[in-house]
C-alpha cells in the first residue's frame, strides 16, 4: 500500500476507531491536528505541531483520548489497532511506524510479547508503554523488560514527549536508512573489488600486506586473499622481495604515487611473472603514512605479446631495410612518411632525415607526362599501376609500382601510397649493348656471308700485284704504287679476318711485336682524313715488344685520334701523338690497378680541343656513350678503347682542362723476346718442282695461285671443279706433288674433296684454304688430314712458308702433320 493510499484511507476513517467490519480488533483512525494552544500547561514546552503514525497495543478509548489530547495540542496522531498477536504482526509489516504504543493489561497480548513481535519486525522501531498515572510504579518494570520510553495519558507533558519520540522516531528511521545503504553500497565496492581481474591490496607504509582482493591473490597462485595476508605474516615477508619492495617504496616516497612500476613477482610456488603495480601513500592530517594503497595488474602475458610484437616489428624493419629497390610510403600531401635504406644510400642520406621531405625534393620534378610526382598526384586511392620512369636524383631509370596502403580494416585504402623503384639502369644498359651486339652479330653473320668472296676478290687483286711488283723497277712510281696497293689489300685482309673473329666471338690472336710499327702505319692513313686545320706532331721510340693484336692496337690509336679530331674540329689545333718506355714502382703500378714494379710502353694521344666537361668525366668509357649528334658516332669508341687495352693487361687514363686539351695515356706491359719479323722478301722464296693441282671454284684466284706456285718452280695444274679435279687426281695418283684446293665450292667442300684423295692416296699432301668456314678449325682439319691450313687472301709469302712445311715434314718421313695456319 503506498503513502498516498494511506493517507486517504486514514481521512476516510471515523473517529471512532473501528474497521470498515465494525469489529475493533484492528481499526484506524486519523484525528486531525488542531490550532496549538496560546498557553501551555504550566512546566511544560510549547509543543511544535507535527504528525505521527501510531500502533496501538491498547484499548480503543485509551487511544481515542490520546489522540484527542494530541489534538488539542497541535500534533495529528493517526492510528491503527492492534489487540492481538496477529494483527500487530500484520501491521507491523503493512507500516512504517513511528512507535508501537502498548496498553499493560491487554487480553491476549501483553507488553512483553508486543515487545518481541515489534522487536523482530524492526529492530529500531520504538516501544512505548502506555500508563495512567496511578500506574507509574510499574514503569521501571517495563523499561527493564526493554521498553524504549513510558507515557503517562493524563500527564501535562505528554504531547511534548510524544512529540520527541516522533522526532526520534523519524532520526532512528533516517539512520536506518543511512545504514541500510551504506551496507548496500559497501556490498556493491567489496563486489567490484573482489570480482575484478586488477589485483587490489592495502600495505602497511613498510611494505607488510595488510589486506588484498581475490584478484590479487589469484595473482600471485593464492587462493584465498586472507590465507595469503595471513602467509605473508606469518613468513615475515612482504608481496616483493627485499630489493625490489625497498625500490618500490624509494620511488613511491619521491612523489606519494607511482604509476608504472614493473617487477618479477615470486608467486607461491616459486614460479616468476611479471607485474605492474600503482600506488599512493594515505596519510593523515599531519602528513604521517597511514598505509600504502593500490592496484597490481599482471603484465606477463601483456609482455610476451610484446615481445612478440617488437619481433615482429623487427624483423619487418629489417626486410624494409634489407629490400634493395627502393620503397617509399608517401602521405596524402606527398611527403615522405618513411622510406628504406637503398632511398638513402642513392642519395646519401639516412632514411630518418628524409622523412618529411617533399617528393620533388627526393625524385624530382619535370614537365613529362611520366614525371614521378605527376604520377603520385594523378594516383587514385584504389588499385596500382606501373611503369619505368627515369629519376633524375635517384640517377637512373626504374620500374616504378605505385599502389594505396590498405589499412588492414575492410581493405579501405589510408590515403597513404607505397612506392616500389627497382633500378633498370643496368638493365637498359644491358638491352642497349644487348642490341649492339645483335647489330655486330648481324654484321659478323653478313661479313662471313660474303667473306668467301670478299677473299677470293683480295686475292686475285693481292696475289697479281705481288707478281706485277716484281717486275717493276724499285725505284719507279710503279712500284710504289703498287706497294701501297699491296698494303691496302693487306689492311682489308686484316679488317676481314678481325669482323670474322667478332662474328665468332673468339679472342684475337696476339704476338709480339714493337707498338712503333702499327701506331706509325695508322698515323700514315688518318693524315689524308683528318682536318686540314689540324697539325700531327709525332714523337715516337722504339721501345720493347709487347704481346698484342695488331689490328686491335691500330684501332685504339685510330679511335684516340679521331676523337681528338673531332674535338679540335671547329678551331683546329694540334695532334701530338708520343710513344716512349716508361719504369713504374709498385706504389705507381697498384694506384692504376697493375702489376708492378714494371716497364710498360707508354702511348700519349694530346689534343688542344674544348676539353671534356667535369660532369660526363665519369662516363666517357660507358658503351654507348657519347656527346656527338647521332650521325657523327655511336658511343662505341672510348669503350672499345677501354676494353681493348684492359684486354691487353693495361691502363688506360686521361686529364683534361676545360679550354686547353685532353691527354689520354695508354700503359701496355712489355714482355722479353723479340718482336714477330715482317713478311719475307719476294726474292727469298724457297724454289722446288713438281706437279701441283690447284682447285678453286674462281677461275681468277685458281690462275693466280697457280702462278704463284710456278715463280716457286713448280707446274700449276688448275681446276675449277672439285669433282674435276678428284677425277684427274684418280687417274695417276703419283703424278702430284701435293694438291692446293679451296674450302668452300659449289657441290663438294675442300674437306670432302681431301677426304676422297686420301681415300685414293694416303700420301697425298692437301693444303686446305679457306675465306670463311663455320666450324672449321685446325683440330678438325688435322684429324681430316690435311697437311696445312691457309686463310685467304692467300699471298706469295703465306703459300712458300706452308709449301716448305710440306718440304721438311715429307724429308723427316712424316705421313701426317699437325697443320700450320699462316696469315
Amino acid at each position: 500500500m503506498t503513502a498516498n493510499a494511506r493517507d486517504a484511507r486514514r481521512r476516510n476513517r471515523s473517529a471512532t476507531g473501528r474497521n470498515s467490519s465494525g469489529s475493533p480488533g484492528g481499526a484506524q483512525a486519523v484525528v486531525p491536528a488542531a490550532a496549538p494552544p496560546r498557553h501551555a500547561h504550566a512546566g511544560t514546552e510549547p509543543a511544535r505541531a507535527t504528525t505521527m503514525s501510531l500502533l496501538a497495543v491498547a484499548p480503543e478509548e485509551d487511544i481515542h483520548a490520546l489522540a484527542r489530547t494530541l489534538h488539542h495540542a497541535g500534533i495529528a496522531a493517526a492510528y491503527t489497532l492492534a489487540t492481538t498477536p496477529h494483527t500487530l504482526s500484520s501491521a507491523l509489516i503493512d507500516e512504517p511506524w513511528d512507535m508501537v504504543l502498548v496498553r499493560p493489561g491487554l487480553p491476549g497480548l501483553s507488553p512483553t510479547d508486543a515487545l518481541h513481535l515489534a522487536r523482530a519486525a524492526r529492530s529500531d522501531l520504538q516501544c512505548v508503554a502506555l500508563l495512567h498515572r496511578e500506574e507509574t510504579e510499574s514503569a521501571m518494570a517495563l523499561l527493564k523488560g526493554g521498553m524504549d520510553d513510558v507515557v503517562v495519558a493524563d500527564d501535562p507533558i505528554l504531547p511534548a514527549h510524544m512529540a520527541r519520540l516522533a522526532r526520534e522516531a523519524a532520526r532512528r528511521r533516517e539512520h536506518s536508512r543511512l545504514w541500510r545503504d551504506m551496507r548496500h553500497d559497501v556490498q556493491q565496492w567489496r563486489g567490484m573489488v573482489d570480482n575484478t581481474l586488477l589485483g587490489i591490496f592495502r600495505c602497511q607504509p613498510w611494505g607488510d600486506l595488510v589486506h588484498a582482493n581475490a584478484a590479487f591473490a589469484h595473482i600471485l597462485g593464492h587462493d584465498d586473499p586472507a590465507a595469503l595476508v595471513q602467509q605473508l605474516r606469518t613468513e615475515n615477508r612482504s608481496f616483493l622481495d627485499k630489493n625490489r619492495m625497498e625500490h618500490f617504496l624509494s620511488r613511491l616516497s619521491e612523489r606519494d604515487c607511482i604509476d608504472d612500476f614493473e617487477a618479477d613477482l615470486h608467486k607461491v610456488d616459486g614460479t616468476l611473472t611479471r607485474v605492474m603495480l600503482h600506488a599512493r601513500i594515505i596519510r593523515d592530517d599531519n602528513g604521517e603514512a597511514l598505509s600504502i594503497e593500490g592496484t597490481m595488474e599482471d603484465i606477463e602475458r601483456r609482455k610476451s605479446f610484446e615481445a612478440v610484437i617488437i619481433n615482429a616489428k623487427q624483423e619487418w624493419e629489417k626486410t624494409f631495410d634489407s629490400v634493395p629497390d627502393v620503397i617509399i610510403i608517401f602521405s596524402p600531401e606527398l611527403r615522405i612518411r618513411r622510406c628504406n635504406k637503398a632511398l638513402g644510400r642513392l642519395l646519401g642520406l639516412h632514411p630518418r632525415d628524409l622523412v618529411g621531405r617533399r617528393c620533388e625534393e627526393v625524385l624530382g620534378s619535370g614537365s613529362s607526362p611520366n614525371d614521378a610526382c605527376a604520377l603520385l598526384r594523378s594516383q587514385e586511392s584504389a588499385g596500382f599501376s606501373t611503369g619505368e620512369l627515369h629519376l633524375p636524383f635517384l640517377g637512373g631509370d626504374f620500374l616504378v609500382t605505385l599502389s594505396p596502403l590498405q589499412t588492414g580494416q575492410n581493405d579501405e585504402p589510408a590515403g597513404d601510397i607505397v612506392m616500389v623503384a627497382h633500378d633498370i639502369s643496368n638493365r637498359k644498359r644491358l638491352e642497349s649493348q644487348l642490341r649492339q651486339a645483335q647489330k655486330m652479330e648481324a654484321i659478323g653473320t653478313l661479313a662471313g656471308g660474303i667473306a668467301h668472296d670478299f677473299n677470293n676478290i683480295l686475292g686475285v687483286m693481292m696475289g697479281y700485284t705481288e707478281m706485277s711488283l716484281d717486275q717493276a723497277d724499285e725505284d719507279s712510281p710503279m712500284h710504289r704504287r703498287l706497294s701501297e696497293v699491296l698494303e691496302a689489300g693487306k689492311r682489308a685482309r686484316d679488317i676481314i679476318h678481325q669482323i670474322l673473329t667478332m662474328s665468332r666471338q673468339e679472342e684475337p690472336s696476339r704476338q709480339m711485336l714493337s707498338l712503333s710499327s702499327p701506331v706509325r702505319e695508322t698515323l700514315r692513313l688518318l693524315r689524308a682524313t683528318l682536318p686540314a686545320n689540324v697539325d700531327i706532331r709525332v714523337d715516337i721510340e722504339d721501345t720493347a715488344p709487347v704481346l698484342a693484336n695488331q689490328s686491335q692496337i691500330q684501332q685504339v690509336v685510330m679511335n684516340l685520334c679521331t676523337n681528338a679530331a673531332h674535338a679540335m674540329r671547329a678551331k683546329g689545333g694540334v695532334l701530338t701523338v708520343a710513344l716512349d718506355a716508361v719504369d713504374l714502382s709498385a706504389e705507381e703500378a697498384q694506384q692504376r690497378s697493375l702489376e708492378g714494379p714494371a716497364t710498360f710502353a707508354r702511348l700519349r694521344v694530346r689534343d688542344t680541343g674544348h676539353g671534356i666537361p667535369s660532369e660526363i668525366r665519369e662516363n666517357i668509357f660507358d658503351p654507348f656513350f657519347t656527346t656527338k649528334k647521332p650521325d657523327e658516332g655511336t658511343g662505341m669508341g672510348l669503350a672499345l678503347v677501354h676494353g681493348i687495352v684492359t684486354g691487353h693487361g693495361g691502363h688506360v687514363s686521361f686529364t683534361s682542362t676545360a679550354g686547353f686539351g685532353t691527354e689520354f695515356e695508354i700503359l701496355l706491359p712489355v714482355v722479353s723476346g723479340h718482336a714477330t719479323k715482317a713478311e719475307g722478301d719476294p726474292d727469298n722464296l724457297p724454289k722446288g718442282g713438281g706437279e701441283v693441282l690447284v682447285v678453286d671454284d674462281e677461275a681468277s684466284l685458281a690462275l693466280v695461285m697457280g702462278e704463284m706456285l710456278e715463280s716457286m718452280g713448280y707446274r700449276a695444274d688448275i681446276a675449277t671443279s672439285p669433282f674435276e679435279a678428284l677425277e684427274r687426281f684418280s687417274e695417276s695418283p703419283s703424278r702430284w706433288a701435293f694438291v692446293v684446293t679451296d674450302q668452300t665450292m659449289p657441290g663438294m667442300t675442300g674437306m670432302e674433296l681431301a677426304a676422297h684423295m686420301l681415300g685414293v692416296a694416303s700420301s697425298i699432301r692437301v693444303i686446305l684454304c679457306t675465306g670463311f668456314s663455320e666450324g672449321l678449325t685446325e683440330e678438325a682439319a688435322h684429324k681430316a688430314g690435311i697437311a696445312r691450313l691457309l686463310y685467304k687472301p692467300v699471298l706469295r709469302a703465306d703459300m712458300a712458308e706452308a709449301v716448305m712445311g710440306l718440304a721438311v715434314s715429307a724429308g723427316q718421313g712424316e705421313s701426317s702433320e699437325a697443320p700450320v695456319t699462316v696469315a
